[in-house]
Parts: structure tokens; sequence; C-alpha cells
């Protein structure tokens, strides 16, 4: 009997001990190393996703980038914009310095003649490189007010979140200032956030936005919050940038112009020679509910046998489709005799598409846009 109770006893020992044995394996858990990473990376995410949050919410925000002028020496461009899209400054277009004016909805460029050359437009190119440009967003490799305003950068920036390795170890690095920062990289560009509260976003590579257009713009951006009197400055900067504009280029529109109707009148031993003809433009490709005007400059070759050539010029402006009635004079040195002599005049004509700019108009459309914004 007692025999059979011992070997009980062993077998119900046994099972305890087997069942110990499976308690401890089943509540290992992690150990303390990776507990330590997955708080860090806990830390990042929340960090990440406040500066992300504050970005939303900024009135206006500044855009600052450095590039190679034709020296090859670095300069800094800047570029701002509001809550509603409202936007001023440079951006480097594919190795273009791009100077950008885009006010309630509307965008105006100004860069030098090898930029419209490289983008097809051979035959406007002098002409649009010697003032502003009135086109839309879709002809840039990144239309500013779609991409750039906080709200569609929050957005952009949150969808490229997936292209970033968020299950490394962080990455701390530290700023020329001294600022730490969060460098969340990836195969599209890094992304840079403080690692302090009030956390932000410190800088960003544009192809994190629009893996297409972004890279044209270059390897990265540093981007800050304007408030109070940075905000009112940007307002004022922005008043003067569109007193500047003065009559832009309509660079989605063309105009073809014909000379008709040249009348030539020579007033007899005054030499003078007056020539008078009508323009007839047509414009094509300009945008619905626009009313552009079309730049026409005459220029008259006037010619006379024994007495040479002359040339004149005029300029005039009218309105797109419609006629103009333009005249220029020259005047030849005659010879002490009296003789008489054929002359002949040879007209050319050509028209530039502007599209009329009120100003002051604008500027009171983003006063009250700032007003509502704080500056």
């Amino acid at each position: 009997m007692r025999a059979g109770w011992i070997a009980a006893a062993v077998v119900l020992l046994g099972g305890a001990l087997a069942g110990c044995q499976v308690a401890v394996v089943g509540s290992a858990g992690v150990s303390a190393a990776d507990q330590q990473k997955a708080d860090r990376l806990t830390e990042q995410r929340e960090a990440v996703d406040a500066a992300l949050d504050a970005l939303g919410k900024a009135p206006a925000l500044e855009f600052d980038t450095t590039v190679k002028d034709a020296s090859g020496k670095p300069m800094g461009l800047g570029y701002r914009i509001t809550r509603d899209g409202d936007g001023y400054g440079a951006l480097p277009f594919e190795g273009h310095i791009v100077q950008i004016t885009e006010p309630a909805g509307d965008l105006y460029l100004s860069a030098d003649a090898d930029y419209w050359k490289a983008h097809g437009l051979e035959e406007n190119s002098t002409q649009f490189g010697t003032g502003w440009v009135h086109t839309v967003g879709t002809e840039l490799p990144l239309d500013p007010a779609a991409k750039l305003a906080p709200g569609q950068l929050t957005a952009g920036l949150r969808k490229s979140l997936a292209t970033l390795n968020q299950t490394a170890d962080p990455v701390k690095h530290k700023l020329e200032d001294g600022t730490e920062v969060y460098q969340l990289g990836g195969g599209l560009g890094a992304l840079q956030v403080t690692t302090a509260k009030p956390y932000r976003v410190v800088a960003f590579a544009p192809a994190l936005i629009d893996p297409l257009g972004g890279p044209k713009l270059g390897t990265g951006f540093q981007v800050k919050e304007l408030t109070g009197d940075a905000l009112k400055k940007f307002h004022t900067d922005f008043d003067s940038a569109l007193g500047g504009l003065g009559q832009p280029y309509d660079g989605l529109a063309q105009a073809s112009v014909v000379v008709t109707n040249d009348r030539l009148d020579c007033k007899d031993f005054v030499g003078s020679c007056t020539a008078t003809v009508d323009v007839t433009n047509s414009v094509v490709g300009n945008s619905p509910g626009t009313k552009p005007t079309v730049h026409v400059t005459l220029t008259i070759d006037v010619s006379a046998d024994s007495l040479g050539s002359k040339t004149c010029s005029t300029a005039g402006d009218a309105a797109a489709d419609a006629t103009i009635t333009m005249s220029c004079t020259v005047k030849f040195t005659l010879p002490n005799r009296t003789a008489s002599y054929q002359v002949l005049a040879k007209p050319t004509a050509v028209g530039e598409v502007h599209l009329p700019f009120d100003a002051n108009a604008v500027k009171a459309k983003l006063a009250k846009s700032f007003g509502q914004l704080g500056g």
C-alpha cells in the first residue's frame, strides 16, 4: 500500500513541476532592450504625429533651401505661403531659379529665357524672360498652392510616412543651432522632427510630397511656422511684390496679327513720310473668363530711290480679336534740287498677349485673408 502511495505522489509531483515549467515559458515577455527600443519608437511616433498636427494648423509657412548660382556659389532661396495657398518667393525648378507670386488662385512666374526655352517656349522665351508670366500650376513640376500650403503639406507628409523606416531604432541628429531632431529616412528622402516639445517639423525632402515632381526642386527644404510680426512682414512683402507685376504676359495664350489697309503719306518739299496701317489680332488659348489685351509693336521700313531707307516703330494695345489703327513717321534728308522719288513702305507687326492685372484689387483680397490669419 505504501509503495502505491509513494508512486502516486511522485506522479503528482512530476505533474506539478511540468505545470510550473509551462507557466514560466509562457510568461517570458520581451527583453529589457527590446522594450526600451519599443518605447523610443513610441516617443518618435508621438513626436511626428504632434509635429504634423501643428504644421497643419499653422497660419503660414516659410520654406528655405540653398542652391548654387551661375558662378557656383551657394545662395539661399525662400518661399512663404499662407493656409489659403497665397504664396510669394523663389523656388528652384529643374536647376532654374524661378520667382513665384500666387495670390487668390492666380499664378505668376518670373524666370530667365533659358527656363522658358527648356519648357518648349523658344519663340516666346526672350519676351517672357523680361517680365512676369501668368500660367497655371499644372505647368510646374510642383504647384506650391496645391502642395506647400499647411494643410496640403501635412496631408502629403502623412501619406509619405509609409515610405519612411519607422521600425529601425530612432536616429537623432543635432542641427547647427543645437536643436535635436529625429531623422526618419527612406527611399524618397528624409523627414526631420524635433525631439523635444513643442514638436515641430524642421525639414523634409520635397520628393516625400510628390515622388515625380518633388525631386525637381532639390533634396530638401527647411520649414518654419510664421506668426506675429513674421506673418505681418510676409503680408507687407507680398503687397510689394504685387505692385511689381505690372501687366503680365499670358503664358497660355497666343496671338497672331495681320497688317491691312497700309497707307503712305509723304509731304512735298519736307521729306517726311507717315505710314498708317490697320492691325488685326486673333487670340487663342486664353483662359475662359479672362479679357487679355494684345500689345502690338509695329515696325515700318521706308525706302526711297537715292534717299536710302529709314525705319520707325510704334506700339499700342488692343482688345483681343480686335483691330487697331497705327502709324509712324520717318524723315528723309532731301537734296537741294527739285526731284520726285518713289517711296516704298514695308510694315511688320508682332503681338504679345498680356493679362490685365489690378494690383489694388488683389491687395484688398489679401488684406482680408491675412487679417483672418492674424497678419
